[in-house]
């Protein structure tokens, strides 16, 4: 019997290093919040009122008593919350317009609590069943962004290139696809690709301010690559294409003043231009 034991227990020590080994090898996976399976016989079902709209208010309800909430509570309210907004399509299927409202408010809710996967299902399914819904588009913008910070850069690329040629996004969704698909591109190490992206929009931007943020994006681009005279060029071509708006007595006049005044690309460039005249200045003395 103590043979045995001492066989048994040498077996089991073997086997927990070797457990162990293993794990110390596998790849870390990002961990999502922490969940639990819920018991089926606990989960209320979802009750079917009168109406889509009914039926969305009821969930966005849920939703708003998330407040203040955290931990275990918070998990099961947003759980809660998600099954109502999925009710939606489950019980009013005809109604396209709240189903996918309901389908994308699920989405934003899973994507809260770090379900990425659900939260681009549910994304997905607004993309394919949303028809004339306005949360249609938006729903192939946020699958784009989920996509870039999850590392994924053709997924996310191809979310908004879906964007750029839908018939039915306006011209201030093509521009912010095109201001992240530039990124992307950059971050991939396609700076021409970039540029054309970014350019699209310093030149015929919709909105004044995305087109300030595409010049800053093409003038930080210049300066990293060493083009200050580029740099500065592109700089002064924005101030003169935003001038008018920039004039304006208005809110957007201030705002579009300000984010000429912040341009980051303004600080690079005097920082990398300082720099080049160090350098010049020291080559001078040595020789």
């Amino acid at each position: 019997m103590t043979t045995m034991l001492s066989g048994f227990r040498g077996g089991l020590a073997t086997a927990l290093l070797t457990c162990l080994s293993f794990c110390a090898l596998a790849p870390a996976v990002p961990a999502a919040e922490p969940s639990r399976l819920e018991d089926p016989n606990s989960v209320r079902p979802v009750p079917k009122l009168e109406s889509a709209q009914e039926q969305l208010r009821y969930a966005t309800s849920l939703k708003i008593a998330l407040r203040g909430l955290d931990g275990d509570g918070r998990r099961d309210g947003r759980n809660a919350a998600v099954r109502a907004y999925r009710a939606v399509r489950e019980h009013f299927p005809d109604d396209v317009l709240a189903a996918s409202e309901g389908a994308f408010r699920a989405a934003e809710l899973l994507r809260a609590g770090g379900d990425v996967v659900g939260a681009l299902g549910e994304f997905a399914w607004v993309r394919e069943h949303g028809g004339e819904s306005p949360f249609r588009v938006r729903a192939m913008l946020e699958q784009g962004h989920l996509q870039r910070r999850a590392k994924h850069p053709q997924e996310a690329l191809t979310a908004y290139e879906a964007v750029l040629t839908d018939a039915g996004a306006t011209k201030r969704q093509k521009d912010e696809a095109s201001l992240w698909a530039g990124t992307v591109h950059a971050d991939g190490e396609r700076p021409d690709d970039a540029r054309r992206a970014w350019q699209r929009v310093a030149e015929a931007g919709e909105d004044p301010l995305d087109r300030v943020r595409a010049y800053d994006l093409l003038a930080c681009m210049a300066v990293a690559k060493g083009d200050l005279e580029a740099a500065a060029g592109i700089l002064e071509r924005c101030r003169d294409a935003l001038a008018d708006p920039a004039a304006e007595e208005t809110r957007l006049g201030e705002r579009v003043r300000a984010s000429l005044s912040g341009m980051r690309a303004h600080d690079e460039l005097q920082r990398a231009v300082a720099e080049r005249d160090r350098a010049r200045e020291k080559t001078r003395k040595d020789v």
